[in-house]
């Protein structure tokens, strides 16, 4: 007999090896991917042809509402932003509004801690350190140069630290107190400090100047607001009455004195970082202006064809244009927001309509009536139904306390190519549970004219 060795399975162990490769380093081969996807998408494309053609959804009576809400919505933001009773900044500092990119770095709680803005380097030269929104500390610019900016370009997006990221200044801050046995006129005062990532709130309190006093706090739901203090940051002076959060207490009863035992003091802050979609700087110093528009802001429209594909139905949708389309840049038709895109090879993208999405985005809530401020959550969606989403939202905790009434949703910040201000549907709080609004989308089947957000400048 003749031994014969069994030949080495050389194909089926590359294949694996390659398999293994496209799962443990998606960055690499994503590329290809787009290329074979986008190939794929060639036949749909040429049978789109005979699809008939694209047709716009709003009428002009809808789409007039569509840009009046959309006004309405930049006045009550900037009034929100620029906001700021009872709170001192240098005379003739400028106000300059800017948008917020995105938020990352986990920070104090578990929650970002950086910003990035819509402005670069250069055009905040001259601005103060602290950031604000209404009467709330939102963070400090960084300086380029220096810590964790040591490597950013002055074209570069400018980055903010949050008071939780570890590297933030310790805050002289204090509370009023009204209690048994608490003066009124003489407030706790602390030091606020970012807390580490395991703690149950981005800030804790430090250096009280009466222990005594903040063993015997039981008050939930305190203001902490900044105190003025010479000389208290090396850069810029803090300004007093700025607001940092409310007070989480936690301690245990003490039955035998009839008193609570403070144990330790949270602070939360009055904002979701990461729903914030827009902050202030101040600028104090005339620097040299750019007159024309950043690349971070330039966003440009580029006009395009959707398209159902099996799918369809489960807000799975093929778009064609002629630009490159980059990864979550936004599908509008008539200013109404449709989905998110993912960008393929040739002009083409995959898009999710927005009830079909898991992501999780930046929200801005228009309630009804022309008192109520724009309240910027973050949310996802939990369930949909064709065209009505149902979408769980998380917001400030003063925000959660409040019933929120019907109104309109906006996209707030999601990125360089979705900004804020896309108009969605009408919203209405869900009869069981308030956490959850319920998202009317304007959809209609077949094809339709649409315009995608892309790079006016560099592509980042």
């Amino acid at each position: 007999m003749v031994n014969r060795s069994a030949a080495f399975p050389v194909g089926l162990y590359a294949m694996l090896l390659f398999a293994l490769a496209w799962l443990t380093l998606p960055q690499l081969f994503q590329p290809l991917e787009r290329y074979l996807v986008g190939s794929a998408t060639l036949v749909p494309r040429v049978a789109a042809a005979w699809l008939g053609h694209p047709a716009a959804a709003a009428s002009r009576d809808e789409l007039t509402q569509i840009r009046r809400l959309g006004d309405e919505l930049e006045r009550r933001v900037r009034r929100h932003a620029f906001g700021a009773d009872g709170v001192v900044r240098p005379q003739g500092a400028e106000r300059v509004l800017c948008g917020v990119v995105s938020a990352g770095r986990r920070g104090g709680g578990g929650a970002p801690s950086e910003l990035l803005l819509d402005h670069s380097y250069a055009e905040l030269s001259g601005c103060d350190a602290v950031v604000t929104k209404g009467d709330q500390l939102i963070g400090f610019l960084m300086q380029r140069g220096r810590g964790r900016a040591a490597d950013d370009e002055p074209h570069d997006p400018a980055r903010v630290m949050l008071c939780n990221h570890r590297d933030a200044p310790r805050l002289h801050a204090g509370i009023h107190v009204d209690g048994a046995g608490l003066v009124p006129s003489a407030p706790l005062r602390f030091v606020v400090r970012p807390a580490a990532t395991a703690d149950p709130a981005p800030l804790r309190v430090d250096m009280w100047d009466d222990p005594y006093r903040a063993a015997g706090l039981d008050e939930f739901g305190l203001e902490v607001r900044t105190r003025a203090v010479a000389s208290s940051f090396a850069r810029n002076d803090v300004p007093a009455g700025l607001l940092l959060g409310t007070a989480r207490v936690w301690g245990y009863d003490d039955r035998a004195q009839d008193r609570a035992l403070a144990i330790g003091v949270y602070v939360e802050p009055p904002f979701e970082p990461a729903a914030l979609s827009h902050v202030v700087v101040w600028r104090t110093s005339r620097a040299e202006q750019r007159s024309e528009a950043s690349p971070l802001r330039a966003v440009e429209r580029a006009a395009g064809g959707v398209y159902d594909r099996p799918g369809a139905r489960r807000g799975r949708h093929l778009l064609v244009t002629s630009a490159d389309v980059p990864d979550g840049a936004a599908v509008v038709q008539d200013d109404v927001l449709l989905g998110a895109a993912r960008g393929l090879c040739a002009g083409s993208a995959l898009v999710t309509s927005f009830p079909a999405s898991r992501q999780r985005w930046s929200l801005l809530f228009l309630p009804d009536g022309d008192d109520g401020e724009a309240v910027e959550l973050s949310g996802r969606v939990e369930r949909a139904e064709g065209n009505v989403a149902w979408v769980r939202w998380q917001g400030p905790s003063r925000e959660r306390l409040l019933r929120l009434r019907p109104g309109f949703r906006f996209t707030g910040s999601n990125g360089r190519f979705c900004p804020a201000g896309l108009w969605i549907g009408r919203a209405t709080p869900d009869r069981f549970d308030r956490n959850v609004l319920e998202v009317r989308v304007p959809t209609e089947p077949g094809p339709r004219a649409v315009e995608v957000l892309v790079a006016g400048g560099e592509r980042g």
